[in-house]
């Protein structure tokens, strides 16, 4: 029984990759098992395999979870090949050339995706536990980017209930009108008692021309 050491590398940074080691008549979920593990990911989400040419087409997809009997109707009439189910596909059955490839991408939502090679066959060790991971270079990035934090409100910006914004030409405008308004008030008023002082003084000046001027002791 043979060994297959694969290089598991981040599509997006190639600087960042486990090597695998997983023997031949283990399956594709024992594969999917260890690289989630040697990655730091949770276990939580849908994942594939596709066998992959040498510039990384997608081929006939292996899956983690079976198809519904809908989505096995679909593929049927569009004349797709039957999705392959990772339990039941062991690696040897696909492993066609000495530096085999695959495009693993798991949790679709997210579409973390990760290159696959064969680059090495080992022979067994009756001694060793697989699959496991040989090597690591670099450090995985998180799973779950964490939410951009809410900018701040500087103070200057509050909002005031009981002042008006000094953009707020109508109120502006409003405002001017009831000074302007209450200004003519307070001149008319004024108008009003100068003219009154003015007849009573007439008035006044009438009388004593009508009386023929005041009698002097």
């Amino acid at each position: 029984m043979a060994v297959y050491r694969f290089r598991v590398t981040f599509e997006d940074n190639e600087e960042i990759f486990r090597e695998i080691d997983i023997k031949s008549a283990q399956n594709f979920e024992d594969f999917h098992n260890i690289i989630v593990q040697s990655i730091g990911f949770d276990n939580l989400h849908d994942a594939s395999f596709f066998i992959s040419d040498d510039y990384w087409r997608k081929g006939d997809e292996i899956g983690l979870r079976p198809l519904s009997e809908d989505e096995a109707e679909k593929r049927k009439r569009k004349d797709l090949p039957v999705k392959k189910q990772m339990n039941k596909c062991k690696m040897a059955s696909l492993i066609d050339d000495p530096h085999q490839k695959f495009v693993y991408v798991y949790d679709p939502k997210s579409n973390w995706t990760f290159l696959v090679e064969l680059v090495k066959i080992l022979l067994d060790d009756p001694k060793g536990s697989f699959p496991k991971c040989f090597k690591t270079v670099g450090e995985s990035p998180k799973q779950h980017k964490a939410n951009a934090a809410l900018p701040s409100i500087d103070d200057e910006d509050d909002f005031d209930e009981d002042e008006p914004h000094i953009d707020d030409d109508a109120y502006v405008n409003a405002h001017s009108e009831d000074e302007t308004s209450l200004l003519e008030g307070e001149e008319g008023e004024d108008e009003v008692e100068e003219e009154n002082a003015h007849e009573e003084d007439e008035a006044l000046d009438e009388d004593v021309h009508d009386t023929g001027g005041i009698d002097e002791d």
